[in-house]
């Protein structure tokens, strides 16, 4: 009884420090104009709430970004920042007409029935298992939070038949699936000539350069052992096989960015960790080098190589989350030591594998035509008249 007691006493102070009672702002009116935005608790501009705004500059809507210190200089102008978890942060939620986010709600005061709030999510397919499918591995905390978000919740933006079905079956979710597509995706639509100069110029490299992306996702115990360490032979097997000058943009998964400090790094390995946005570095780079991050399914997206490096497969899924796929039965290359993924590299069949991809697109109902940014945010435009 006791530990049940004192479960629920934690979780009802995390409320009040989170701000889930604060009903005195609901004396204030709502600001029809107001759009509050937030994404990965407090990150800067960033994901898909990052390409809806893009969409709603200059329309004479007041936009709030809630950040951590030090993002709000990704801001463009135009937008509001207000720090991520501040008292201000409360009272710009309880007077805007719109929530965005692309995450749970941690720090929000009560929503009011006129309030519309907008949940994004953070990808278009998801690979491993989330929410109600993995509530015995996921915190207690987050679990409570998670069901109350998805009451609050109005709308969920889903790329595809299978997060359709996720979002219904899994996210304690009762309000309207929008199937529109990604809209962080909707970058691999464009001419990304612009985007791989900007790119290119950040890591001070030759315009013709050509980029591999590696980006493994994180272990829990913030193991980094398994990471890919040496990527000479990788690299002159893309030179050998593509041609062309050939350098590894290093990425960690957030969760383990301070890990990025003791990587060796050369003139042809750069840390990408901190670039400010992910989906410009795949937007700038020809092949995705990943284990378990579902940034594979973005590159699926835009059509381009995606390769798996597991070196761990058989420990990860015995001891991390459950995967809604078999990765070997994803359309990507799997490699499980580094001479597999040389050998793959060597040997990719570029037409097997857009045939794979389209097998898969179609299996799962994809939803992206590059333009969800364009239509959510005429929706928001609408609600905000």
């Amino acid at each position: 009884m006791f530990p049940k007691l004192k479960q629920a006493l934690r979780l009802f102070k995390e409320q009040i420090q989170y701000g889930n009672f604060a009903y005195q702002y609901h004396f204030l009116p709502i600001q029809k104009n107001k759009v509050v935005v937030s994404s990965y608790y407090g990150r800067g501009y960033s994901d898909n709430p990052k390409a809806i705004v893009a969409e709603l500059l200059n329309q004479g809507l007041d936009i709030v970004w809630l950040v951590q210190n030090g993002e709000e200089k990704t801001l463009p102008a135009g937008v509001r920042h207000v720090p991520y978890g501040s008292k201000q942060a409360l009272r710009e939620l309880a007077t805007a007409k719109i929530w965005l986010d692309n995450c749970r709600q941690k720090f929000s005061p009560p929503k009011r029935r006129s309030q519309i709030y907008i949940q994004t999510w953070h990808g278009p397919y998801a690979l491993k298992k989330v929410e109600k499918d993995a509530e015995e591995q996921l915190p207690i905390s987050y679990v409570k939070r998670a069901k109350k978000d998805a009451r609050k919740c109005n709308y969920m933006l889903s790329g595809s038949a299978f997060c359709d079905a996720m979002y219904t079956d899994t996210f304690w979710f009762q309000g309207e699936v929008l199937p529109i597509g990604t809209p962080r995706c909707d970058v691999f639509f464009q001419d990304n000539a612009a985007i791989h100069q900007r790119v290119a110029q950040f890591f001070q490299t030759e315009a013709t350069t050509r980029f591999v992306t590696y980006a493994p996702t994180f272990r829990t115990d913030g193991d980094a052992t398994v990471y890919l360490q040496d990527f000479t032979e990788v690299q002159q097997a893309l030179q050998h096989k593509y041609g062309g000058t050939w350098k590894v943009l290093l990425r960690l998964h957030p969760n383990v960015a301070e890990l990025a400090k003791d990587i060796n790094y050369g003139e042809n390995v750069l840390n990408a960790t901190a670039y400010p946005d992910m989906q410009e570095l795949l937007a700038a780079s020809d092949l995705l080098i990943t284990d378990y991050s579902s940034s594979m399914f973005d590159m699926m997206i835009a059509e381009k190589k995606v390769m798996l490096y597991a070196p761990d497969l058989a420990s990860y899924l015995k001891n991390e989350r459950a995967l809604y796929f078999d990765l070997k039965k994803l359309p990507f290359p799997l490699s499980e030591t580094q001479a597999d993924l040389v050998s793959q590299i060597t040997q990719f069949d570029e037409t097997n594998y857009k045939q794979q991809l389209q097998h898969f697109k179609q299996q799962f109902g994809q939803h992206e035509t590059g333009t969800a940014s364009a239509r959510i945010a005429n929706q928001i435009k609408n609600w905000t008249k």
